[in-house]
């Protein structure tokens, strides 16, 4: 029967054209022609590289039949003597007999057992990854023969169009030729898809045969790991007694040479001391490699077992799916696992014993090495001591040196012993920390998205009564009253806290007056601190402990209990995380006190507030009683996740904080917004209302979910908001006080240059501007309120990320769901892969992400640059925008690639936008490479004064197509940036800001001109912003019409001061002149009259009307 098998599989194969026989070409016939057409064409012609690709493929193609022909003939073996293999070792195990694996030959001696243990504990390892290999391939055989079939459906379609592909070549064409090639190709790329056809088929059938041998491999590795582990054990047993036997012999050893040198020379009793020591320090050696290779089994085991349930556990999650059933395993398994934070401690333990032994070694060797010679060993510690000391205790140190000589070598092999079992020990716990990182992460990909529960129906409110009346029976109640009263009239710890909280409810009022007499100076700048705002911050931190730390200290007390009672684990859970629930909210709400450190330190209109309060209070009375039953009765009852009850209270829990939102008074959007947007860009408050809208109807779907069945995922993730609004609330309060203490800064800073005026104009000082301190407008524009909203951006990106990395796990789910396909080249190959759900929400993560970070990064490294690298603020705003540039592409790219895009997949993008800039946007794409050649050759930079056209103004922006320059009359113009290159600018500070101011002044006839000139010298000269270098020349330059002309020229360094210095100029020009008595003339007018008649004047009186 198996020769009839194989045969009729090599007619099948002949059949079906796979052994190459109908084939007209070989690999070295596509050699030889590859060789002719690289030798015999041009290598400038373009057919010849296409020529060359298709002789390669259709080689690779020919060297892929050939794998394709041994695996089939690997298969069809298998088919025919897996079954026979398997029932030969089945029958070997049934006939084994079971081998004695406690015999150790006695006579081996120490060295020689631990060599041969190191030699089997390898011959294990090798074993296990072995059982490891074939369990891998029975568990993947499923998922195999499914994409063996799936492979088969899509083969016989492509073996039609192959095979009419072939049909459609040129049968006669020339040797040599591209159609020759192709007709090659043709036949090759059909042979091959017939070659793997058949080798599907091949390994389809042959699979029950090959789990048949795999089966039996299985238990033939494992009973050779038996019998290894049996044999290991009972030699590591041996070697533990040897070993202490040889630490007893060398303790007693040392004991009696300590004891024979008692009374003798102090040196011979340190050294005899010493070696009592050295000795009891094998024993403890000896004693810990046990305990290390105890630890060793236990963390192996573990590890197995770990192992061995994931795999049960993915089995049963392949054939249940995402149901309750899997996620109540799923959760108890959750539970089970040991935290991430002991196995880091246990790998860092054996780490420092590690280097420890390594150090331990070193010195040892050190040691051996002075040993050596005994004789120059003993000389050396008698070198000071006189000859009739060295002649009678010579003989005495030789003989305890000679003891020490073997103390220290007896010490390496231990030491060696020790490092290795360390190094053991390591590798499991490894292992171990492998095995569950693993399983943790399988169920945190996976539980949030299993039913919790059945969904919700009418049993849900009839089993309320009955849940309530079983939680609160009172037997279990008074017996835990009764033990908490015992509990902490015995705990001063309990009592003293107990204390605390009474002291600070009497002391309550007394706080709140000191938060308001904190305030009360807040706001006028000669008597304002930063200071009062931090009492005030720390008055109402210690304000707001009163209630939540009682909950702590009930919660702490309950923590002593018996650590099977479920009812005071409950209630510890239910009173710690209430508690820390209710220390945030109590916090906010003590900040939002009348007068307290919002209202009268932070400025915040009083009437918001108090809105703001009351919601709060009403938020508390709502969320804490229901946050609180709902993790007791979670607690109380893990499997039904809470039970009803437990339902209950999580839906009253996510409506109260839906309702809260909803109600939130809308001037915290405003708040919001500052963690994305510049403070002059929040206009409409997008943000705020996009952030308002997410947490107020994230809630309402989570209480669908409970309704759904989905009770953990709903907690899971009401837990991980409420903690996102506690960071977002603790980011805010920060922005606050850096806030306070920028505009502290400012005004004193202001104050400071008023009053240094006033002393230099020696004037009063008292009536300088006293303003309060919530007025500034230009605040918004100070570098370091930018500087304060970039790190609160920063913090916030990063808190969120830190707050719900435990849920990315989760998110892995969504790899799950494909959505379409794209090819991807590695390592030559084009290899087919799926672009999935996760993918597209990671990119669109990322576009988020970097479109906030590109708005607000580039700002912050200007300011960088600015105030730590001294960088003029022109260079910086050129370096800043060319790293947005660098961002927005890298941005672009990422977002692309993650959707699956490349750059054969765009080609059509690109050319689309190359002949759109050779018919319509070379403007465009001008004024970007512009805007590039503005930014590195810096013809203008911001804040340069300039004159285009008609139009002189000061630059503000210098953008992708356009640039922006503000006049004097605050008009913003858009100048394309092609302009600035091809056209003709006048920048008035390029290289050098000095500019020259140039007023005439016209004197009457008949006036001092020596004097008037010195009058308006003086003028030039008592300006603070007119140089004296180069000096302002005064000149008399005309007789003009009407006055006598002088012209002053002078240069000042502030082009943006131009028009308020002539103007303080000429207004000291014309006091001073008109104090001189000089006159400044005025147009005068010649009026010439006819004398040569006598003029007729009339008076005539006009009748009355």
């Amino acid at each position: 029967m198996p020769r009839f098998l194989a045969l009729f599989s090599l007619l099948l194969l002949y059949s079906l054209g796979v052994l190459g026989n109908n084939l007209s070409v070989s690999v070295s016939q596509v050699d030889t022609a590859i060789e002719h057409a690289s030798s015999s064409m041009d290598l400038a012609d373009p057919s010849r590289d296409a020529l060359l690709k298709v002789y390669r493929d259709t080689r690779a193609l020919l060297l892929n039949i050939e794998k394709q022909q041994a695996a089939f003939d690997s298969f069809s073996a298998a088919r025919t003597n897996a079954y026979t293999e398997a029932q030969k070792i089945t029958s070997q195990l049934e006939e084994a007999p079971e081998q004695p694996t406690d015999k150790v030959d006695a006579s081996l001696p120490l060295a020689e057992l631990e060599q041969l243990i190191q030699l089997n504990k390898s011959d294990l390892a090798v074993l296990q990854n072995r059982l490891v290999e074939i369990n891998d391939k029975r568990n993947r055989a499923a998922d195999r023969a499914s994409s063996i079939r799936k492979r088969l459906t899509g083969l016989g379609a492509l073996l039609s169009d192959l095979e009419e592909n072939l049909s459609l070549t040129d049968k006669t064409a020339d040797p040599g030729t591209p159609e020759e090639a192709h007709m090659w190709l043709a036949q090759v790329q059909l042979a091959s898809n017939k070659t793997e056809k058949a080798t599907l088929d091949e390994e389809l059938l042959s699979q029950p045969m090959r789990l048949e041998l795999l089966t039996a491999q299985q238990d033939k590795l494992a009973y050779d790991i038996g019998r290894l582990e049996g044999q290991l054990l009972a030699m590591e047993n041996q070697s533990s007694k040897l070993r202490q036997g040889e630490a007893e012999e060398v303790l007693a050893a040392a004991a009696t040479a300590q004891a024979e040198a008692e009374g003798k020379h102090r040196l011979v009793q340190e050294l005899a001391d010493k070696n009592t020591v050295f000795s009891a320090n094998l024993g403890t050696r000896s004693t810990a490699i046990e305990g290390f290779r105890e630890r060793e089994l236990e963390s192996t085991a573990r590890a197995e077992e770990f192992e061995r349930e994931l795999l049960t556990v993915e089995r049963k999650f392949e054939i249940l799916g995402m149901t309750k059933t899997v996620g109540e395993i799923l959760r108890e398994q959750a539970v089970r696992l040991p935290s991430a934070k002991t196995t880091r401690r246990n790998l860092a333990s054996v780490a420092n014993l590690i280097g420890d032994s390594s150090l331990r070694q070193l010195e040892l060797q050190d040691e051996r090495r002075e040993l050596r010679n005994t004789q120059a060993y003993v000389d050396n510690m008698l070198a000071s001591s006189d000859a009739s000391v060295r002649e009678s205790i010579g003989d005495d140190l030789v003989q305890l040196a000679v003891s020490r000589q073997e103390l220290v070598n007896r010490a390496i092999d231990i030491e060696t012993t020790y490092a290795r079992a360390l190094t053991n020990l390591d590798f499991s716990l490894h292992r171990l920390a492998n095995a569950v990182e693993g399983y943790r992460e399988f169920i945190s990909e996976r539980l949030l998205w299993v039913q919790s529960r059945d969904p919700i129906s009418w049993s849900l409110f009839t089993d309320l009564p009955g849940e309530l009346a079983e939680a609160f029976a009172p037997t279990p109640w008074i017996e835990l009253i009764r033990w908490q009263l015992t509990s902490i009239l015995g705990s001063p710890v309990i009592l003293s806290l107990l204390l605390l909280v009474a002291a600070l409810v009497y002391y309550s009022p007394q706080l709140k007056e000191k938060i308001t007499a904190t305030g009360r100076s807040v706001g006028m700048v000669r008597t304002d601190s930063f200071l009062e705002t931090a009492k005030s911050l720390f008055f109402t931190l210690v304000l707001m402990l009163r209630w939540p730390l009682l909950m702590l200290t009930f919660a702490l007390s309950l923590a002593r209990h018996e650590p099977d009672s479920h009812l005071a684990i409950a209630l510890h859970e239910a009173l710690l995380r209430t508690a820390l629930y209710y220390m945030g909210l109590e916090f906010i709400r003590c900040l939002l006190y009348p007068q307290g450190l919002v209202e009268a330190h932070f400025r915040w209109p009083a009437q918001r507030v108090a809105a703001l309060n009351r919601r709060l209070v009403r938020f508390e009375q709502t969320f804490l009683w229901a946050a609180f039953f709902a993790i007791f009765f979670l607690y109380r009852n893990p499997t039904d996740v809470g039970g009803s009850v437990g339902t209950v209270s999580v839906m009253l829990m996510l409506f109260s904080v839906a309702y809260f939102f909803f109600r939130m008074p809308h001037f915290v959007q405003g708040k919001v917004d500052r963690f994305f947007t510049e403070p002059k860009a929040r206009i409409h408050s997008f943000w705020g209302n996009l952030v308002r809208t997410l947490l107020a109807w994230a809630p309402l779907a989570m209480i669908v979910a409970v309704l759904f069945g989905y009770t953990y995922t709903a907690a899971e993730f009401t837990a991980l908001l409420l903690q996102t609004v506690v960071l977002f609330t603790g980011l805010l309060l920060l922005y606050e006080l850096g806030t306070r203490w920028l505009r502290i800064t400012r005004r004193r800073l202001k104050l400071r240059v008023q009053e240094e005026l006033a002393q230099a104009a020696d004037e009063d000082e008292t009536g300088l501007d006293d303003d309060t301190l919530e007025h500034d407008p230009e605040l918004l524009d100070d570098e370091g309120t930018k500087f304060l909203n970039a790190m609160l951006l920063i913090g916030s990106i990063g808190g969120t990320i830190l707050v719900w990395s435990h849920v990315f796990p989760a998110l892995g789910i969504l790899d799950s769901v494909e959505l379409w396909q794209r090819t991807d080249t590695v390592n030559g190959q084009d290899l087919i892969v799926q672009t999935t759900l996760g993918d597209v929400f990671a990119a669109l993560g990322i576009g988020l992400l970097g479109w906030i970070l590109i708005r607000r990064l580039p700002g912050l490294l200007e300011i960088l640059l600015r105030r730590k690298m001294d960088v003029a603020p022109p260079s910086a705003y050129a370096v800043a925008t060319v790293v947005k540039y660098v961002m927005t592409t890298m941005v672009v790219v990422t977002v692309l690639s993650g959707l699956g895009g490349s750059w054969s997949q765009i080609q059509w993008a690109v050319a689309a936008l190359s002949l759109g800039i050779g018919f319509g946007l070379q403007e465009i794409v001008a004024n970007f490479f512009s805007g590039l050649i503005i930014l590195f050759e810096q013809p203008i930079r911001v804040g340069d004064t300039v004159t285009v056209g008609d139009t002189s103004g000061v630059v503000t922006k210098i953008q992708m197509r356009a640039t922006t320059i503000r006049d004097w009359d605050r008009r913003e113009l858009l100048v394309p940036n092609k302009e600035f290159v091809t056209g003709r600018l006048l920048n008035w500070s390029l290289s050098d800001s000095v500019t020259r101011l140039h007023i005439e002044v016209g004197v009457a006839y008949g006036s001092d001109m020596d004097k008037a000139m010195d009058i308006v010298r003086q003028a030039a000269v008592n300006h603070p912003l007119i140089l004296a270098e180069p000096k302002p020349l005064i000149t008399f330059e005309e007789f003009g019409d009407n006055s006598l002309n002088i012209h002053l020229r002078c240069f000042l360094e502030e082009v943006d001061k131009r028009l308020s210095t002539a103007s303080a100029i000429r207004l000291d020009i014309n006091r001073s002149l008109n104090e001189a008595g000089i006159s400044v003339a005025f147009p005068q007018r010649d009026v010439h009259l006819d004398t040569s008649a006598p003029l007729d004047i009339r008076m005539v009186d006009q009748p009355a009307q």
